[in-house]
């Protein structure tokens, strides 16, 4: 059996930068959506091809796996939209709704629902050719200093 292609579709282009760090290099490529039209709630969307090495025994993507990419868009988008280097979770929640096996493509859609002061509210899921995968609800923490913000 070969392994799955892990190209992304047209409009999509590696994660690359400094912000790459070594759960990115050994559950990677991720991709980012380009073009895209950020929003007020979504200034991001992450896009990834399913491997064999992201798979559970069952050779469904394993759950954990699943939990971490919603960490990581809920997380990008925080620190986009609250212009910040980093956003520690605070809380994470998840439901799995279908499986995703190798090959599948899946890609984030992410809500900013509210920032306050110290924290920073949001929804998300992941959505495959077949509906959504997971969905997650997170809250993340805003460093004490950073910009002003219109939310």
């Amino acid at each position: 059996m070969n392994p799955p292609q892990l190209s992304a579709p047209p409009g999509w282009r590696v994660k690359e930068g400094a912000d790459i760090d070594p759960f990115h290099h050994l559950n990677g490529p991720f991709y980012i959506a380009d073009p895209f039209e950020p929003t007020a709630e979504e200034a991001v969307r992450l896009g990834f091809r399913v491997s064999s090495h992201n798979c559970s025994y069952s050779g469904h993507a394993h759950g954990g796996w699943l939990s971490a990419i919603l960490d990581v868009s809920l997380g990008l988008n925080v620190q986009a939209v609250c212009a910040v280097p980093h956003a520690p979770t605070i809380s994470l929640t998840i439901d799995f709704m279908r499986g995703a096996q190798p090959g599948d493509w899946l890609e984030s859609r992410v809500r900013l629902l509210r920032v306050t002061r110290s924290l920073a509210f949001c929804d998300g899921v992941l959505m495959g050719a077949d509906g959504t995968v997971a969905r997650a609800n997170g809250v993340f923490k805003l460093p004490s200093s950073r910009p002003a913000q219109a939310k």
